[in-house]
């Protein structure tokens, strides 16, 4: 095995800070309605079981010695729940084989607050000691290796908590568990070890009326008894004792049905739900049958199909894949895919020890996204992992479990599945399916290590594996590429070098996909990359014209571009980098009103893919989404980044050169939370800041310049870095909080260093302000991102002026407003001067009228349009181009909206 890397100490500490503040919370209050955007229930679920290891009192490694020494087979619970007085009494029988006799106590773990009056050995009354929260019987004999016994205990008590909850939904009762990771032992007898799986279990529970009880396994009877009722649940699969389960509730409860790939009788999917919930839920889980026959084409039937499915809602804002009756806090189809998907993966297939955490919530995370491929296409696939990347520290292997945070969704869940994401590229499809489905076939009902899931994948696919697991689980952070790339002389072939420049961990031994575009097309090429710099020649038909290194981002990393030959001819470039998803209607009203670029024209580039209902009317039509190249960042004379850093802008905003774009001169307006994080050490000295707070909630923002103004906070502003308020020589703070912190924090700044950039000597200046832009007072704003534009960064740019500007096309710039009624502003540039034709056609095609015609200097122009045709009539509402023709450039056109 390699050198282990544990995860660091301070991460591990600010970690598990963040996950209890995230807290379990009622369904309607954690969901914000039936689906909520990618990830979140992975976050909710993570933070739920965060908080269970925290308050755990024993973790596994604790086991004793005389746990050692036997086996269990079977549990046989018989309890009753009194929710008025919140009171658990019954008994559980164990039966075990002994593993090294002679065998005379047996030891059970049972928290300390749960009270034991009876205990049973061989049928015999027998003596216990209940020592914090281990129960120890003394057996009726000493049992010898190989013989088999049954011990019970009868106990009682309140085990409410992180694992077991009285609880209410609409005012009637709720009683629910969620035992993982050392829960079970809070409400019933066990030996309560990941390691150990009983081979059946039965549970009866006694619940007044009118609750239904949801358990594992099948329903063998139900019981009415007038003001009770009794429910038997037996599952004859293994399973781990945090997996066993128990939901109360008046659910409505209904079916649906599975046909087994072999056929045969159909498998009963049974849900219990809340009845309130039943009109929105039904869709999403409706869901449930279509993705288990595509998990059970891939990995092997359903492990459990001679039973049954379920889901059983619970007031928890997550889920647990209780085995056989997931629980869910929701009915996001995200969560639906994870939990139904750990069914094979944690459920059937169980981690050998907390410490391959990652074996159940990182397959699990994958499923998501592959759901959505399946679904939805290999478009939403990507995005969806280009949201969950994760460049930070720690190792996704739990070095030491009882100390360390376990379900960091970080590291355990969004790494975890880019792990699964990478080696599925690796393999290919073909052997990376085999593989799962072999690794499941395998280990089926049992437990697996990380070694044990390599040794499958390599036994498939004949690869060594070792330097992969080796740098992507025991190791981390990833690869940071740059490359560079000439013709070659013939004409014929791309010379090509890379270089790994991580300075925080090792070299990575990945294959890289290359896509060379020609004037042929483009060609694509793998190569085998683990050296700290690379030359490759690579054939190609036709002339070069560009080479892209993991388009298609298979490879957590790090792509370094530069901005080599910037014009800034093309003015403001506003990024989105909020979630529509998440915070569309905060950030379409704030779009809606200019309020980070006012009256100044912009081009735009969404991170994200556009929005279900279209964009606001005041944003153009995008350039493009992802991160944006240097050769086009470069066209720009300013960029402001609109960024959130807790979805996918973050990977974004890495792929995009920002400091490659402010050495040459570009100027960046960074709006953002968590700025500690975009700017990182490099950009961080550049600003001239001091970081003094991080994850902070900021109180106000007051302006500290003449020009600038308040900014009131419109809602929540947590997760905020502010700095120190004395900034670098070269610095200069906008703004400030003066009411949540001890001393006056910084949360605006301006930087301007001496000599501007290479390309443009009064460029160069970066500005960032913390807060989450979406709740910000859109005229406050509005007023200060035009004075930042215009006074700080000199918009609108003279790109004539500036130095090195390239050939370049006549440009159009975004009307303004548009849609409009009647009138508009229209803006072009020219690179030259020369005839020019600038007319307005309808949607057929006709020109409608002649704007401007003749000779006409080189650089920037204006002119407004009264929404009139050549005779002079108002034209109608509709959609016209515009279009500009200049001698010897190409022509540029855009649309123009008129609505009245």
């Amino acid at each position: 095995m390699p050198r282990l890397r544990a995860r660091s100490p301070l991460r591990a500490c600010v970690v598990t800070i963040a996950l209890w503040i995230i807290p379990a919370m009622p369904v309607s209050a954690a969901q914000e309605g039936p689906q909520p955007a990618f990830r979140e229930h992975r976050l909710l679920e993570a933070a739920a079981k965060a908080k269970l290891q925290a308050a755990a009192r024993r973790a596994e490694s604790e086991r004793t010695p005389n746990q050692d020494d036997y086996d269990v087979h079977h549990y046989d619970l018989d309890i009753t729940l009194n929710p008025s007085i919140q009171l658990l009494s019954g008994t559980a029988a164990t039966s075990v084989t002994v593993l090294a006799g002679p065998l005379t106590t047996l030891d059970l773990d049972l928290q300390g607050d749960m009270s034991v009056s009876a205990a049973t050995s061989g049928g015999a009354p027998a003596t216990w000691t209940h020592l914090e929260d281990v129960v120890t019987v003394d057996l009726d004999r000493a049992y010898a290796t190989g013989e088999t016994l049954t011990v019970s205990l009868t106990y009682s008590g309140d085990p409410s908590g992180g694992y077991f909850g009285w609880d209410s939904h609409a005012g009637e009762d709720m009683i629910w568990t969620l035992s993982e990771p050392y829960g079970a032992r809070e409400w019933w007898p066990c030996k309560d070890l990941v390691s150990d799986k009983a081979d059946s279990v039965d549970v009866r529970v006694t619940v007044p009326e009118p609750l239904t009880v949801a358990s594992n396994g099948l329903l063998v009877s139900e019981v009415d008894n007038g003001w009770t009722r009794s429910f038997h649940w037996r599952s004859r699969y293994p399973i781990v004792t945090y997996l066993v389960s128990l939901a109360a509730y008046p659910y409505y409860v209904y079916s649906d049905w599975y046909t087994p790939l072999a056929g045969g009788d159909p498998m009963e999917i049974r849900f219990f739900v809340f009845p309130d919930d039943y009109d929105e839920l039904q869709e999403n889980f409706s869901l449930t049958v279509l993705m288990m026959e595509a998990f059970a084409q891939r990995f092997g039937e359903y492990p459990f199909v001679e039973e049954k499915y379920g889901h059983a809602q619970f007031t928890w804002g997550g889920g647990i894949e209780n085995q056989t009756i997931t629980s869910l806090g929701g009915w996001w189809i995200d969560g639906i895919s994870h939990e139904l998907a750990h069914q094979w993966w944690g459920d059937s297939v169980s981690f050998a020890g907390f410490e391959h955490i990652w074996l159940a919530e990182g397959f699990a995370s994958w499923c998501e996204a592959w759901w959505r491929e399946l679904s939805e296409g290999t478009g939403t696939y990507h995005f969806y992992m280009d949201m969950v990347a994760y460049f930070g520290p720690g190792t996704i292997y739990v070095e030491d479990p009882l100390n360390e945070p376990i379900f960091d969704h970080q590291l355990s869940y969004d790494k975890a599945s880019w792990v699964v994401h990478m080696l599925r590229h690796v393999l290919g499809d073909e052997d990376f399916f085999t593989g799962l489905a072999l690794y499941a076939e395998t280990h089926a009902y049992g437990h697996a290590t990380t070694e044990q899931f390599q040794g499958v994948m390599e036994q498939v696919s004949g690869r060594d594996l070792d330097a992969f697991f080796a740098q992507w689980i025991y190791g981390e952070y990833y690869p940071h590429y740059r490359f560079d790339w000439t013709p070659g002389p013939g004409g014929d072939t791309v010379e090509l070098t890379i270089e790994q420049v991580q300075t925080n961990t090792g070299l990575f031994a990945m294959p890289i996909d290359l896509r060379v575009t020609t004037t042929s097309g483009a060609q694509d090429f793998v190569v085998e990359n683990s050296q700290a710099t690379e030359d490759y020649t690579l054939p190609v038909s036709g002339e070069p014209l560009s080479v892209a290194l993991d388009p298609e981002r298979w490879i957590l990393r790090r792509v370094e571009s530069e901005v080599t030959n910037p014009s800034f001819e093309r003015g403001i470039l506003l990024v989105n980098g909020i979630s529509w998803s998440d915070y569309g209607d905060e950030i379409g009203a704030a779009y809606a009103d200019s309020a980070f670029w006012g009256e100044h024209p912009i081009s735009f580039w969404d991170a994200f893919p556009e929005p279900d209902g279209g964009y606001p009317s005041t944003l153009p039509a995008p350039l493009g989404h992802g991160p944006v190249p240097g050769d086009t960042l470069g066209q720009f004379s300013a960029l402001i980044w609109v960024g959130d850093r807790s979805w996918v802008d973050y990977p974004y905003w890495l792929e995009t050169p920002i400091a490659s774009y402010l050495e040459t001169g570009g100027n960046v307006f960074l709006a953002a939370r968590n700025g500690s994080v975009f700017l990182g050490a490099e950009l961080e000295d550049y600003l001239g800041v001091t970081w003094a707070e991080t994850g902070a909630v900021l109180g106000n923002c007051v302006a500290a310049q003449p020009g600038l103004v308040d900014i009131p906070l419109t809602g929540d502003q947590s997760w905020n870095d502010v700095f120190l308020t004395d900034v670098g020589p070269h610095s200069m703070l906008l703004f400030k909080d003066t009411v949540n912190f001890s001393d006056e924090r910084g949360v605006g700044a301006h930087a301007q260093p001496p000599g501007g950039g290479t390309h443009r000597p009064d460029g160069a200046r970066l500005v960032h302000i913390a807060g989450r832009p979406y709740r910000m007072g859109h005229d406050a704003l509005r007023h200060n991102s035009e004075f930042i534009l215009g006074e700080l960064f000199g918009e609108p740019f003279g790109a004539t002026a500036a130095p090195a500007v390239a050939a370049a096309r006549p440009r159009l710039e975004a009307n303004h407003p548009n849609p409009f009624n009647p009138e508009t502003t229209i803006r072009f540039w020219l690179p030259e001067s020369g005839v020019i034709d600038l007319a307005v056609y309808d949607a057929q095609g006709r020109r409608l009228r002649t704007l401007l015609a003749g000779e006409r200097p080189a650089g920037a122009g204006e002119l407004r349009w009264d929404g009139r045709d050549a005779a002079g009539r108002l034209a109608a509402s509709g959609v016209y181009l515009l279009r500009l023709d200049a001698a010897g450039n190409q022509a540029a056109a855009r649309k123009l909206i008129m609505l009245k």
